[in-house]
């Protein structure tokens, strides 16, 4: 963040330590796909799977011109991405759905992995006892696409999930069943004021590649950009 927009001079950005060539910065929020991904396994009764699905009805106008949406739901299983526009598609989504069975975190979240820039807002207690995938295979999944995703845990936060949003850029929030609403106004709020910083990557070697992107003057901070993605020419 600065008091002032930033320029293309006002950052560096290095590639598995190698400096890149920055081309532009800009101040938008190209549209997006925005993937919520909603745990309903057992875990998330007393209230907050309701609690859940009304912040993501309620922050559904947060969205801009141009964007697209869709409800993830998962306990053991994963139920496929349907599009919602509005609060009555979520409810006649979610409708009937209650908190039962174990947790696949890491294979819901893999499943949303697109080429398009998405952003996955995951919604969760933290536990992940089901997924097929490992930790490693899904992280490459999602580092390897233009997915950022950011997560609200109303428990403790599970090491892939950290990982997850350490590598695409995104953050994790802790909340309960009353502040789920106000994370993720405070989420989505951030996404729509970021930056968008482009270069180009000079090597074309397949395989994790971290990012690091520092400030060149005074009066600059990064506070969340990208760590690292996964490159399959």
């Amino acid at each position: 963040r600065s008091s002032r927009t930033l320029k293309a001079s006002d950052l560096r950005i290095r590639e598995n330590g190698v400096e890149q060539t920055i081309r532009d910065v800009r101040l938008e929020r190209p549209p997006a796909h925005f993937a919520f991904v909603v745990d309903r396994s057992l875990s998330m009764g007393d209230g907050r799977l309701e609690a859940a699905l009304r912040a993501v009805t309620s922050e559904l106008s947060q969205l801009r011109e141009g964007d697209t949406a869709s409800l993830v739901m998962f306990n053991h299983h994963v139920t496929p991405g349907r599009a919602i526009r509005t609060g009555d598609d979520l409810v006649h989504q979610s409708s009937g759905m209650v908190p039962s069975g174990g947790t696949s975190l890491r294979d819901a979240l893999a499943s949303i992995a697109s080429p398009d820039r998405t952003y996955a807002i995951v919604i969760t207690d933290g536990g992940d006892r089901n997924s097929e995938l490992s930790d490693e295979v899904a992280l490459q999944l999602i580092s390897g696409t233009k997915t950022i995703v950011s997560a609200i845990v109303l428990g403790s936060t599970a090491s892939f999930l950290d990982r997850a949003a350490t590598n695409t850029g995104g953050a994790i929030v802790r909340a309960n069943a009353g502040s789920i609403g106000s994370a993720l106004h405070g989420l989505l709020t951030d996404i729509n004021s970021r930056y968008l910083v482009v270069y180009q990557s000079n090597t074309s070697n397949r395989g994790w590649r971290s990012v690091e992107v520092r400030p060149q003057r005074s009066g600059v901070r990064v506070l969340a950009a990208r760590k690292g993605y996964f490159a399959a020419p």
